[in-house]
């Protein structure tokens, strides 16, 4: 499936639904394991934390890597943001 702009220029899907994850930026930068997601993922069914917040309030990040996986997200985001806007 594709996404089309009225210049009739295709978008991939995977394109235009890709979005990166705060705890997948954090295994890939060795900041957590991927049990230790699944569990903040799962505390996150009974209270309305962001995932970042509750991972750290349960010990598993410091609030300098949480910080550093905002900027890493928002880096993200902007780059797929800017691909999006060249190739559209």
């Amino acid at each position: 499936m594709v996404f089309q702009k009225s210049n009739q220029q295709e978008v991939p899907l995977a394109i235009r639904l890709r979005v990166q994850p705060i705890g997948e930026i954090a295994v890939q930068n060795g900041l957590l394991t991927t049990e230790q997601v699944v569990r903040v993922c799962n505390e996150q069914k009974h209270c309305k934390m962001l995932f970042g917040e509750l991972a750290k309030k349960l010990g598993f990040l410091t609030a300098e890597q949480l910080e550093f996986l905002i900027e890493a997200k928002q880096e993200h985001d902007r780059i797929v943001d800017e691909a999006l806007n060249q190739c559209c």
